[in-house]
Parts: structure tokens; C-alpha cells; sequence
């Protein structure tokens, strides 16, 4: 304890220490590598206790340390540290630049393990930015210089790792790489990650598109997670009691499936963990419903609406913190890049005050402090540009979930729900209630990503126009056509369709004739997006109201696009009414 006060002491001496005076103290004791090794070892303790602005200070001393002697091996493995903490605090542009920075410097100092490691933190940074290619690329890179290392530890991490970028994507390439991590984390259980792999090999099985669907298999990987899990990680124990007990729902097994989500419950009751208790509350809602047991699902559903509505009020602290951390790194980053420039600057003054006239000096000034105004300027312009886009698109975004989500749709789709509780109709109910539960999902989660797949846009329009037969008398049909193309290689931007299906569906209302037809063309480039509906044409003004409604013109304002709404005539003779769209769309390729 005595050695490592001592040691502390001394850090933190040379820390504040001017860099002449460490210079002269460089031939007695601390060599600059060693400096950098010291600033590194308590950067990461920092970090690990969670004080990411002294860490990030930390890091970035020993950076520029690196840079200033040269140390090409210590400047990769410092810029792999300060990545790491960006990632921690979701800043992931910095982080990203940062590491590849690092792949950069250390593929040449023959330095495997960080490079993997780096590879890793990059595809943890792709992953969260929702950029897919960039992190299969990433994940493959990891893998194949962990092979080459002979590194099983942390082999077997990338292959799980790996494995679950490829589940949801194509599970049949998904298997043999978590079942290689599988014989690997076997070797040694005690790294905690047997359980994680068992449970990924049991969602490859039930995902919604696997081609190898099997609630059974499913159900013995899920039952072999939670066994690794009692043995070697409790801490996950509960999360894996959760999907087995789930799994054992989908397959009839609702005692054992009681028991897992009981203990579950009574666990996070117990530890006062509200966010496992909401989830553990919402799996015994559905169990509950499966046995036809309507007025328990209905209080445990309640328990839960009630928890997310707490969780999610600490999300957005969490948030705020990390964006006021990440606010005042860019801040300080600009501070230093101003610094930097002043210098160069003085620099720059003082050769030519050796070899040129006062004339000279004059103009090279006046045309330097010029184009630095005009850099100030511009950088202030594009900033103050950049961040009324960024709020202009935040506040589309959000106008537009508040009017997928409105609390009347919300609160007609629950009466529905009720009446056909109360009619004695408990398997419509339950197929409604979880459709309407999975579109809520869609919704949510699509607003908050850049881009979704055309596959999961389609799944969103089917859920959304299913719940919606529910709410009108009589029903109507639809129908959708992707005309055959790759949904799920094509992106587009999210929550586009709902306003053109919401207009078709008032405009239906009490007609005779229910149907509404959505159909997906490419067209010059282009994603052609068509929704008719048999309410008969257009009446006068109306196509001006549709196209002046809140929902229409918040789609057409995000997009830079118009809406187009025209009377169109049937094979039947019949005329109907069209609206359409046309937007650029991203593909894998």
C-alpha cells in the first residue's frame, strides 16, 4: 500500500510539473516512455471508477507525449485508451477516427492484440451508429486478426460477438461461428461469456426471418444459458431466466415458465432493480394471457406500463450527462486546436522577424489574420448551420412519432382490445394486444435511427393496418406488394408510410367498398411509394386539405419531396384516389 502511494505521488507530481523542469528530471528517474506508461495506467483507473473527464485528460497527455518523442507503439496503445472512453460516453465520431488512428499506427509496430482490440471498440462504435456494413467489416477484421494472434480468450469473444452481427442478418452463418466461440468459451467457463453464447444460439432459432425456426432447440440452448449462468455468472442469471422462461411460454410449458419469471420478479423486487422487474412484469403479463388468465396479465401489464414510464425518465438523465460530457470534450478540442493555431502562428512571426523587412511583416500578417477571420467566420456560419439542421430534424422527427403515436389512437386501440375481452374473445384479443405491442415497438425504435430496412418498414405497415381493421366497423382489406425487390438490402429514411396509410383509412370511413392497397416500385433510381384506397375520388378541396394536413406536410418537409394525391382509374372502371411519393434510398451494396 506503502509503494503505491508513493508511486501515485510521483505521478501526480509530474503531472503538474512544467515539461522543462521533467526534461531535467528525465536522466535521474522517469524516462518519457515511462511517463506515458504512468499517465496511460492512471487514465485507466480513472475510467474505471468512472471519471471520464481526469481519464480523458489523462489519455490525451499521454498522447501528445507519444507524438513528441516519436513513441509509435505507445501512441497506438494511448489512442486505443482514449477511444475506449469515447465509446463508454457515446461520442462515437471521435471515437472512430481515433481508432482507426490506432489500427493505423500499430498494423506497422507489429502490435496484434491492441489492432484486434481496436477492431473490436470500431465495431462497437459502427454497431451503435446502426451502419451494418461497416460493422460486419469490422467484426470479420477482428476475428481474422485473432486467429492469426492464437488468442482464444478473446477469440471467442469476437466470434460471439460476430456471430451476433450475422443473427439477424442470416442465422445460418450465425451458427458455426457461435458454436466455434461455443467450443471455446467451454475450455474456460470461469470468463463469464458461456451463458451469452448459449443464449445467442437459442435466438438464432427463433428469430422472426431465420430459416432454421425451432422453438425446442431454442428452448435446450436457453435452458443451457441459464445453467451457465448459475455456475459461473450470477449476475445474468435473471436475464436468462427471462428468455427461458419466455421460450417455455411459446412452447406450452406455462408452470415452468411461471416458475423462472416468479423468481425473477421476486428477485428484482427484492434487489429494488426496476428495469428487470418491468421486464419480468411484462413476460408474466403475456404468460398470463396464454393461460387465459385476463385480470392477472392485466395487473402485471399495468406494473409495467408503470416502470417503463419511471426507467424512462432516468434514460433521459443518463442521456443529458453524456451529452454535456461529450459538449464540453468538443469544446476543449476546440480550445486546443485555437491554442495550437496562435502558436504556429507566434512561430511563424518571429522566423520572419529574422529575414524580412518590416514590409514584409506587415503584409504577412494582415493576410494571415484575414484568412484566419474568414476560417473563424465560415466555422461559425457552418456550425451555427449545422446545428439548426440538426434541431430543424430532431423537431420533424419528433412531430411525426406524436402523430403515429397519438394517445386517441392509443387509447382506441385499447378499447378495442377491452370489448373483445368483454365479448369473450380472449384469442383475438391476445393476437391484437401483441400486435399492437410490436407496432408500438416498431414505432419507437425507428424513431431513433437515421434509416430502417424496407423489410422492416413493410412488417411496420402490416402491423400498423392490422391494429387499425380493429378500430372501424366492418373492417377493409389491404394488401401489400413489394414487386418482388430485396427489402431487406434497401434503407430508407424511418416513419414515412403511416401518414399516407392514415389518410387513406379516413378517407374509407364509412364507405361501402374497404380495401386499401400499398405498393413499393423502383423507379429511375428511386423508392416509389403508392397507397390507394377505394373511398372514390377526390371531392372538391380535398386534395388541398390532405396535402396542407399536419402529418402530409411534416413527411414532405423532411424529405425535400412532394406528395403527390391524384384520382387514378381502376381496371373496374372505378376511380379511386392514389397518394404517392418518391425518395432516395441506400442499399448494403
Amino acid at each position: 500500500m506503502k509503494q503505491f502511494c508513493i508511486v501515485y505521488f510521483v505521478s501526480c507530481f509530474l503531472l503538474f510539473l512544467p515539461q522543462p523542469v521533467i526534461g531535467q528530471h528525465n536522466n535521474g528517474k522517469t524516462s518519457p516512455e515511462m511517463q506515458v506508461d504512468i499517465l496511460n495506467r492512471l487514465g485507466t483507473t480513472y475510467n474505471e471508477k468512472g471519471n471520464f473527464e481526469k481519464a480523458e485528460s489523462l489519455f490525451q497527455k499521454a498522447i501528445a507525449l507519444s507524438r513528441m518523442h516519436k513513441f509509435a507503439k505507445k501512441l497506438g496503445q494511448s489512442l486505443y485508451n482514449l477511444s475506449s472512453l469515447y465509446t463508454e460516453t457515446a461520442n462515437y465520431e471521435t471515437a472512430i477516427k481515433l481508432g482507426e488512428e490506432c489500427v493505423e499506427v500499430l498494423q506497422k509496430q507489429d502490435d496484434k492484440e491492441t489492432v484486434a482490440k481496436s477492431l473490436m471498440n470500431l465495431e462497437t462504435c459502427w454497431r451503435k451508429r446502426g451502419m451494418l456494413i461497416n460493422v460486419m467489416i469490422y467484426a470479420d477484421s477482428a476475428v481474422k486478426a485473432l486467429r492469426a494472434l492464437k488468442k482464444d480468450t478473446l477469440l471467442e469473444l469476437a466470434l460471439w460477438r460476430q456471430g451476433e452481427v450475422y443473427r439477424k442478418i442470416n442465422t445460418a452463418r450465425a451458427i458455426p461461428m457461435l458454436k466455434e466461440a461455443l467450443v471455446l468459451a467451454q475450455r474456460i467457463p470461469e470468463l463469464y461469456n458461456l451463458d451469452n453464447i448459449y443464449n445467442s444460439l437459442g435466438q438464432c432459432y427463433i428469430e422472426p426471418y431465420t430459416t432454421v425456426y425451432d422453438t425446442k432447440i431454442a428452448e435446450h440452448y436457453f435452458r443451457m444459458a441459464l445453467q451457465a449462468a448459475l455456475q459461473y455468472d450470477k449476475v445474468d442469471v435473471n436475464d436468462n431466466r427471462i428468455q427461458y422462461g419466455n421460450i417455455c411460454t411459446v412452447n406450452k410449458k406455462y408452470k415452468e415458465a411461471e416458475h423462472q419469471l416468479k423468481l425473477v420478479y421476486r428477485d428484482a423486487l427484492a434487489a429494488n432493480n426496476n428495469d428487470q422487474l418491468s421486464v419480468a412484469a411484462f413476460c408474466l403479463g403475456e404468460l398470463y394471457f396464454a393461460m387465459n388468465r385476463f385480470q392477472t396479465a392485466s395487473r402485471y401489464l399495468k406494473e409495467h406500463e408503470l416502470l417503463e414510464e419511471q426507467y424512462d425518465a432516468a434514460q433521459k438523465k443518463i442521456t443529458t450527462d453524456k451529452m454535456a460530457f461529450n459538449f464540453k470534450t468538443g469544446r476543449v478540442e476546440t480550445l486546443n486546436k485555437l491554442l495550437k493555431q496562435q502558436r504556429e502562428l507566434q512561430r511563424v512571426k518571429q522566423e520572419q522577424v529574422s529575414f524580412r523587412n518590416n514590409v514584409k511583416i506587415g503584409i504577412s500578417v494582415a493576410v494571415t489574420l484575414f484568412l484566419v477571420t474568414v476560417t473563424l467566420v465560415l466555422y461559425r456560419f457552418n456550425k451555427r448551420k449545422n446545428l439548426l439542421l440538426s434541431q430543424k430534424s430532431a423537431t420533424l422527427r419528433q412531430q411525426l412519432l406524436l402523430t403515429q403515436m397519438s394517445p386517441h389512437f392509443i387509447t382506441s386501440s385499447i378499447a378495442s382490445i377491452q370489448n373483445l375481452i368483454r365479448e369473450d374473445k380472449p384469442d383475438i384479443a391476445a393476437s391484437y394486444l401483441s400486435k399492437f405491442t410490436r407496432l408500438t415497438r416498431q414505432i419507437l425504435e425507428s424513431s431513433t435511427g437515421d434509416s430502417i430496412s424496407l423489410d422492416e418498414e413493410i412488417a411496420m405497415i402490416t402491423n400498423y393496418l392490422t391494429v387499425q381493421q380493429l378500430l372501424y366497423p366492418g373492417g377493409f382489406n389491404f394488401t401489400v406488394d413489394d414487386d418482388g425487390m430485396d427489402t431487406e438490402a434497401i434503407y430508407l429514411p424511418p416513419m414515412l408510410t403511416q401518414p399516407l396509410l392514415s389518410n387513406a383509412i379516413k378517407r374509407i370511413t364509412g364507405s361501402n367498398q374497404h380495401s386499401i392497397a400499398v405498393q413499393l416500385l423502383l423507379k429511375d433510381n428511386k423508392l416509389l411509394i403508392c397507397v390507394s384506397d377505394s373511398g372514390g375520388p377526390l371531392q372538391p378541396g380535398e386534395q388541398q386539405r390532405i396535402l396542407e394536413s399536419r402529418d402530409i406536410s411534416i413527411t414532405a418537409e423532411r424529405l425535400g419531396a412532394p406528395v403527390t394525391v391524384k384520382n387514378i382509374t381502376l381496371e373496374d372502371g372505378t376511380v379511386s384516389v392514389m397518394t404517392q411519393l418518391e425518395i432516395q434510398y441506400v442499399t448494403d451494396d
